[in-house]
């Protein structure tokens, strides 16, 4: 945090979280436009989960691509949960193994979409209890994930489901379902609502 302030260190040096807002959504809207002219390659595991995050956020803060450490357990309340997220320490160890199961699994190719649908929404919650970052998690799980259907034929369109206060709503409560309890059916309707075969 900025000394005096509750505000992340940001390379623009906000010391308000609404100036820190507007400065943080100019430029990951422009890191995302920059994704399809320069798409991240490599395989699926925490070298690029947090090369995903660093493209996203670089601009905004300097320990952009680093996992979170030295801050224990991450929580927050939403949609009738109080969610927590596993602690700093384990993050490289957990991230291991949940790129292992993915990799055993053949990165998912060869589903058809509601398989696809399915597993994906068991690692976007694995990933996401994991909460690799101290900021930006969810949009980093959505470009990760989106790069890794478009891998096995198909095609993630999140905004799909963002369009609206309640349709973002619905994903949160299903996300924190998901971490929570391990009930991954709501997220899965959602993931199989955005998938468009290429």
């Amino acid at each position: 945090m900025l000394p005096g302030t509750d505000v992340l260190i940001n390379h623009g040096d906000y010391r308000s979280q609404a100036d820190l807002n507007r400065f943080e959504a100019d430029a990951v809207f422009l890191a995302f436009a920059t994704f399809e002219a320069r798409p991240i390659k490599g395989p699926f595991d925490a070298a690029r989960l947090k090369e995903t995050h660093r493209r996203i956020f670089g601009k905004v803060y300097p320990w952009a691509g680093e996992f979170r450490k030295g801050i224990g357990m991450m929580g927050k309340n939403r949609s009738g949960f109080v969610v927590a997220y596993g602690p700093s320490e384990n993050v490289p160890t957990a991230l291991a193994e949940a790129f292992a199961k993915l990799k055993a699994e053949g990165n998912l190719e060869g589903l058809d979409s509601g398989r696809f649908a399915s597993r994906l929404a068991f690692y976007y919650s694995e990933l996401d209890a994991i909460h690799a970052f101290r900021e930006g998690n969810s949009r980093t799980l959505r470009a990760f994930t989106s790069d890794l259907a478009q891998a096995t034929g198909h095609r993630l369109e999140w905004a799909r489901v963002g369009q609206t206060t309640e349709d973002r709503q619905r994903l949160y409560h299903a996300r924190d379902l998901a971490v929570m309890r391990g009930e991954t059916a709501e997220l899965t309707a959602i993931i199989a609502a955005c998938i468009r075969i290429r």
